[in-house]
């Protein structure tokens, strides 16, 4: 089939409307990367402000000398190894709140985001299964926003990665 001038111009004039149409709604639907940027520092002051509240009850709550030792959380809950669940002692759960605290402040300026965002996420789930009985909704929302935060271009503005 030969092409015609008004065929060529034709389509020329409706591949022009899509692409206006493809970034009009690119433009409306994108979110701004400075929001993500206050929403990181805005999630890893809230994981440093959580684990802030759960230290003051860390012996009572995450060790073996509280409410749950090791050997209740297995036989009611699960036997799959966290490591909240690894040692029972003061000392070892201070040391995991201090490691989780540490990638709190890395989100917080964004240093390696992604993997920082993971591994925050990995050690909220930890600490969060270490006692079912103390968690509430608000609980549940802190671990699905972060969850979904590993996938969000958060270093892309006022971080080291940027």
């Amino acid at each position: 089939m030969e092409r015609t001038p008004s065929t060529d111009t034709a389509r020329s004039r409706l591949s022009n409307a899509v692409d206006r149409l493809s970034a009009a709604l690119a433009a409306r639907v994108a979110v701004d990367l400075r929001a993500l940027a206050a929403f990181r520092i805005g999630l890893a002051t809230l994981l440093l402000a959580d684990l802030a509240r759960r230290s003051r009850s860390l012996t009572a709550f995450y060790t073996d000398y509280g409410v749950l030792p090791r050997r209740a959380y297995v036989v009611d809950y699960s036997t799959t190894p966290l490591p909240h669940t690894l040692s029972g002692e003061p000392w070892a759960a201070a040391l995991l709140f201090a490691v989780a605290g540490a990638f709190a402040l890395a989100l917080l300026v964004g240093y390696r985001t992604r993997a920082v965002t993971l591994v925050s996420w990995l050690l909220l789930l930890s600490v969060q299964a270490r006692n079912p009985m103390v968690l509430n909704a608000g609980d549940s929302l802190l671990r699905m926003l972060l969850f979904w935060s590993v996938f969000l271009p958060l270093g892309a503005r006022w971080s080291v990665d940027a």
